[in-house]
């Protein structure tokens, strides 16, 4: 239970607001119930509050990655807490609110040489393979499951020891697993996939929230590289977000030219820190936290970190022994 424990704290650092959204479907006990979607004619969201008893702090409690793109007010009236925001991450997205249909996105986002390219990878990957394209949403056996999460999680294993760079998904594995399946069933995730025939060469979890896809973790079987297979997953994704009504397709924080290319809204995620503005072991506490994150990010700025420096082939030496005695279904 620990060990449990320990990883889903993980799992919420990382993902910060966007577990409490996508996952745990509330706000944090900071917020009002209420979220704004810039990006979509002010949709609005409203979500209950977690059940977290983090507003009583004394001491100092940061809710990580909150997009700018979503709009939420404070709920701290009448409290000693102060909240601090720190631009961090920039994100990107693919905004098709204004665009009939994805051959229109395609036009405006990507030049007819790029369009040419990807339809002739298309063609070449189903003219040589028995190729077939599934969106598992809102229905999935168990069996199915099991087998296509044990795949993804060899792909993402496969890249670690070959690329020698961290991915911290993988010792979370199986509280993943236990949590996706029945968010699947309720339509809140998906498992995009590529089949040759019977066997998945590109897997994509996805989390949803009203007309929002979060792209999470993707994969894909290093034998098909030639084919571009990121590019023929983000149109499949894109035809289908049409066709489904959702109108953001996330892919999240990391500047990369593949998200340059593919994305039209970029973004800033922000932390917030929230403190006891009468303590004063409260302020500093924060007041130093504020100072790590905005030098952190004038590396990342300064391409120190993340070029430079990367943290994921650092941690990748201190990860791979554990990683070796590791059995996902036994965690």
């Amino acid at each position: 239970m620990k060990n449990k424990t320990i990883i889903k704290e993980s799992v919420v650092s990382k993902l910060g607001f966007l577990y409490y959204t996508f996952i745990k479907n509330s706000v944090p006990p900071f917020y009002m119930e209420t979220i704004t979607n810039q990006l979509n004619k002010g949709c609005v969201i409203k979500l209950p509050k977690s059940d977290d008893s983090h507003k009583t702090i004394k001491g100092v409690h940061m809710v990580t990655n909150v997009p700018d793109y979503l709009s939420i007010n404070l709920d701290i009236v009448g409290t000693q807490l102060k909240c601090s925001k720190i631009s961090q991450y920039q994100g990107f997205l693919v905004n098709l609110k204004d665009f009939k249909d994805s051959q229109s996105y395609l036009k405006q986002q990507l030049s007819k040489r790029n369009i040419k390219n990807l339809y002739a990878k298309q063609r070449k990957l189903e003219g040589s393979h028995n190729i077939s394209y599934t969106f598992h949403y809102g229905d999935i056996t168990e069996t199915q499951y099991d087998f296509l999460f044990t795949e993804l999680y060899n792909m993402l294993e496969k890249r670690f020891y070959e690329k020698k760079i961290y991915n911290n998904n993988l010792l979370s594995w199986k509280y993943y697993y236990d949590l996706v399946y029945p968010m699947i069933l309720n339509k809140k995730a998906s498992l995009f996939v590529i089949y040759d025939g019977e066997k998945p060469i590109t897997i994509t979890l996805n989390f949803h929230l009203m007309s929002m896809v979060f792209s999470y973790i993707q994969s894909y079987d290093l034998n098909y590289s030639n084919y571009n297979m990121g590019d023929i997953s983000m149109l499949k994704h894109i035809e289908w977000c049409k066709k489904n009504d959702f109108t953001i397709f996330d892919l999240s924080m990391g500047h990369t030219d593949y998200k340059i290319k593919w994305c039209n809204h970029t973004y800033r995620y922000k932390h917030h820190l929230f403190y006891n503005s009468s303590s004063i072991t409260s302020r500093t506490k924060a007041s130093v936290i504020i100072l790590k994150f905005k030098l952190r990010q004038y590396l990342r700025d300064k391409d120190i970190i993340g070029k430079k420096f990367q943290l994921d082939k650092f941690f990748y030496k201190s990860k791979v022994k554990q990683l070796d005695s590791f059995n996902w279904k036994e965690s």
